[in-house]
């Protein structure tokens, strides 16, 4: 979203960004979904850029299940052992929010709702916002759950994964079936539907736009 709001960040975020010569001083907004490797390993990665190459005062807030801090530290420490004993930090201001449990929060000038997904056992929050006059409902990964409908209720942009191109019993993510009724449902209220996270190319969905690695969409 204008370079200003990432949702999630796996490790390969960052060179597919300096791929697309992307402003990094603009990120002002992380959203983390839940805590696994493929939706918040960037974060030492992004770090290391304000170690090396970049310097700012206004901070990025990090925002994400309870014990995301901690966590971003300790990813830091893994990679580079000795690198904070030596004083060699990040040179931005980090504020976390850490979410608790699903309601309404604030982060800086940004209000937003998270709401409790169905991702295993993991605490998974799925994210509404409104930005330049479009609300914006983000999944992260989730199976089918009835919180679905309510995250993203009258939304302008509605971002859902669909892990599994064809009907699957993975409790943890979407499949083509529960994708297709939820697009019915989403076309009908007159939102833009964009699929992510996917473990291979789906067979086109009627009204859903199937997102690709390096693309950009105007929302």
């Amino acid at each position: 979203m204008d370079g200003r709001i990432l949702l999630d960040l796996p490790p390969t975020t960052i060179p597919e960004l300096h791929r697309l010569g992307a402003d990094f001083s603009r990120i002002d907004y992380i959203f983390i979904s839940h805590l696994h490797a493929d939706h918040m390993f960037g974060l030492p990665f992004l770090l290391l850029e304000y170690c090396i190459r970049l310097c700012r005062e206004n901070p990025i807030v990090i925002i994400g299940p309870s014990g995301l801090e901690q966590i971003t530290y300790h990813l830091c420490d893994l990679a580079w052992p000795d690198m904070r004993k030596k004083g060699f930090e990040p040179r931005v201001p980090l504020a976390f929010v850490e979410i608790p449990h699903q309601g309404e929060y604030q982060a800086g000038d940004l209000k937003f709702t998270a709401m409790s997904m169905d991702h295993f056992d993991l605490d998974a929050f799925g994210y509404r916002f409104t930005y330049k006059g479009r609300t914006i409902g983000y999944t992260g990964d989730t199976g089918e759950c009835s919180p679905l409908r309510q995250l993203l209720d009258k939304v302008d942009v509605a971002i859902v994964e669909l892990t599994h191109p064809c009907e699957s019993n993975d409790p943890g993510h979407m499949d083509r079936p529960a994708f297709v009724k939820l697009a019915k449902w989403l076309t009908e209220q007159g939102s833009t539907i964009l699929a992510t996270h996917m473990s291979e190319t789906p067979q086109p969905i009627p009204g859903v736009e199937i997102c690709q690695d390096g693309k950009t969409y105007w929302i």
